[in-house]
């Protein structure tokens, strides 16, 4: 009996249709790659060694507090995943290059456009890392919140703060920065009215 090459060929591709698995999943990589594992964390070690400069005829001592330096700042980040992982290796690079600006830009001898441009540099690399501390910040939940007042009851005599209060723990004692105040204006009351009397009516009598 001759198998039909296209039934064959349907029946394949339709268990691979039935077998794919979400386009947001992937197989186990070890599935496909063989690799030891420790090839693996040395790779991440290389990564951060990457980012730093280590100039030509360093000695391997000296190389190697370095690279042992950037593994302890992006450690003391402690990324909880893979975008705090990646976002801590970028701001090792970006700490050690803006030092190394500046370290060039105090070199004795230096021209002043030669200083000037690592100055310019190191400025741009320390607004990075700001911005770069501040999206962590923020992916961990500690960014700035944002609190609005939709309905504020002020009691008889006294007064409401509409603003940022931040509190002094050394003193414990609030701050108001930027802030509104508003009282409550305490109104005359009203004179109280006597109802009107009924005015009685003898029979026969009709009112006028």
């Amino acid at each position: 009996m001759v198998k039909d090459p296209n039934k064959e060929w349907q029946a394949l591709v339709s268990e691979i249709e039935h077998r794919r698995m979400p386009v947001n999943q992937l197989l186990p990589v070890e599935t496909f790659i063989k690799a030891p594992r420790i090839a693996v964390e040395a790779r991440k070690l290389m990564e951060l060694e990457e980012l730093l400069w280590l100039p030509e005829g360093l000695e391997d001592d000296d190389r190697r507090v370095r690279i042992l330096r950037a593994v302890e700042l992006f450690e003391e980040l402690q990324p909880q995943d893979a975008a705090e992982t990646m976002l801590a290796a970028q701001m090792v690079g970006t700490h050690t290059a803006a030092l190394e600006c500046l370290r060039r830009a105090a070199v004795q001898g230096q021209t002043f456009e030669g200083r000037d441009i690592n100055l310019k540099h190191a400025e741009k690399l320390m607004a990075l890392y700001t911005k770069q501390l501040a999206t962590l910040d923020k992916h961990r939940g500690k960014g700035q919140q944002k609190v609005t007042v939709e309905y504020v009851n002020v009691e008889s005599g006294g007064q409401a703060i509409v603003g940022n209060v931040e509190t002094d723990k050394s003193t414990s004692r609030s701050k108001v920065s930027t802030s509104t105040s508003v009282t409550q204006v305490p109104t005359e009351p009203l004179p109280d009215i006597e109802p009107a009397k009924k005015k009685k009516v003898r029979r026969g009598q009709s009112d006028p």
